[in-house]
C-alpha cells in the first residue's frame, strides 16, 4: 500500500483530529469535574482521622457535589489537615459555622467530605476559614461492635433456649400457666366471675341511675315549692311563721332558764329547811322530832274528840228540849220547802 497517496494522508489527518477533539473533551470533562476551569476558594479542615480520604475525591453541600478536596497533610500525630476548593458560585450558602465531615459515596463507594448546613444568622465562611469537624465512624469499630453484639446475641439465644426448654417442660410460672390446665380452668372461672362482677356493677349503675332520675325530680318539686319540704324552703310566710316560733321558743328557753335558777334557789332554801327540821329546830322540827310534843298531839286530838261528842249530844239535848223545839221544826220546814222549789223547774 502506498502510504504517500493522498486517500491515506486524509484518513490520517481525520484520524489526528478526532483524536485531538477526544483529549480536548475528556481534558474538558475532567478539568470541569476536578474544577480546574471554575473560580473556586479554599477552606481547611482537620480530622485526627481521614478514614482513607483521598485527594480529588468529591465535597458534597446539600446532597450537591460543590468542590473536591485540593490537599492532605498531616499537621501532627494526632491531626491532619485537609484544604477543600468549593466553587466560588457556592461561597453565599457556605456559612462559618458549618462542620465538615467524613462520608462514602454509598455503602462501599470512594470517600467523600460532607459539608453540613450552618445557621441562618452566622456569617459567611472566608477565603482559606477552617471549620469544624465531625470525626468519621471507622468501619474496623463497627465491626468490632458488630462481633460484640453478635456476641451477646448468641448468649442471649442460648438462654432463650434454655427458657423455652424450662416452658416446654411445663417448669415455672409460665410453663405451668402454658401445661396446667388446672389454672386455665380457674383462670375461666375468675373470668365468668368478673363478668358477673362487671353485670352487678352494670345493674348498680342502672339503679343509680333510676335514683338519680327520682333524686332530680324531688329536686324539682322542692324548687317548685310542692310538698312539705318544698313548702318549708320556698314558703316565706313558714320561715316567718318558723322565725316567730324560734323567738317564742327563745323567750320560753330564758324564762325556763329564770325558772330553773328559781328552783336551784328554792332547792338550797328548802334543803336548809330541812337540815333545820332534821337538828329538830323549829315548829315543825319539834313536832317531827320531840316525841313529847307528838304524844301532847294525841292526847289534845282525844281531847277534842270528846268534846266534839259531847256538843253532839248537847246539841241534839237541845233540839228535843221544848224551848227551842218548835225553832228548829220550823227551820227545818223551811228547808224542805226551798228543796221543793228547787225540784219544781226540773220536773217541768
Amino acid at each position: 500500500m502506498d502510504i504517500h497517496s493522498e486517500k491515506f494522508k486524509i484518513r490520517l489527518g481525520l484520524f489526528i483530529i478526532g483524536g485531538l477533539a477526544l483529549f480536548v473533551v475528556a481534558v474538558f470533562l475532567i478539568g470541569k469535574q476536578k474544577n480546574l476551569f471554575n473560580p473556586v476558594f479554599k477552606i481547611t479542615a482537620t480530622f485526627a482521622n481521614v478514614s482513607g480520604l483521598q485527594v480529588g475525591n468529591n465535597i458534597r453541600f446539600a446532597g450537591i457535589n460543590v468542590g473536591t478536596v485540593d490537599n492532605i497533610s498531616i499537621v501532627n500525630d494526632s491531626s491532619v489537615k485537609i484544604d477543600m476548593l468549593i466553587r466560588r458560585n457556592v461561597k453565599q450558602f457556605i456559612k462559618s459555622d458549618c462542620k465538615v465531615a467524613i462520608g462514602s459515596e454509598g455503602l462501599i463507594g470512594d470517600r467523600l467530605l460532607v459539608i453540613a448546613q450552618g445557621s441562618v444568622d452566622s456569617p459567611l465562611a472566608k477565603e482559606g476559614q477552617q471549620l469544624a469537624s465531625t470525626e468519621p465512624i471507622e468501619t474496623d469499630a463497627i465491626m468490632k461492635s458488630l462481633q460484640i453484639t453478635a456476641n451477646h446475641a448468641e448468649v442471649i439465644s442460648k438462654e432463650l433456649a434454655n427458657v423455652m426448654l424450662q416452658i416446654n417442660s411445663g417448669n415455672g410460672t409460665l410453663g405451668k400457666l402454658i401445661h396446667n390446665t388446672e389454672i386455665a380452668d380457674n383462670l375461666t372461672q375468675a373470668m365468668l366471675n368478673l363478668k358477673a362482677s362487671t353485670n352487678g356493677i352494670q345493674a348498680t349503675a342502672n339503679n343509680a341511675n333510676i335514683i338519680s332520675k327520682d333524686l332530680a325530680i324531688i329536686m324539682d318539686n322542692i324548687n317548685s315549692g310542692n310538698g312539705t319540704l318544698g313548702r318549708l324552703i320556698q314558703d316565706s310566710t313558714i320561715a316567718g311563721d318558723f322565725g316567730v316560733s324560734m323567738l317564742n321558743l327563745k323567750h320560753t328557753t330564758n324564762g325556763l332558764q329564770t325558772t330553773t335558777q328559781n328552783i336551784e334557789i328554792v332547792s338550797k332554801e328548802l334543803a336548809a329547811i330541812m337540815a333545820n327540821i332534821n337538828s329538830g329546830n323549829g315548829t315543825l322540827g319539834k313536832l317531827i322530832q320531840d316525841s313529847t310534843i307528838a304524844g301532847n298531839f294525841n292526847e289534845t286530838l282525844s281531847n277534842l274528840k270528846r268534846s266534839t261528842q259531847g256538843l253532839d249530844d248537847n246539841m241534839q239535848a237541845i233540839k228535843e228540849s221544848i224551848f227551842f223545839k218548835g225553832y228548829f221544826n220550823k227551820k227545818e220546814a223551811a228547808q224542805k220547802a226551798k228543796e221543793a222549789e228547787l225540784l219544781i223547774p226540773l220536773r217541768r
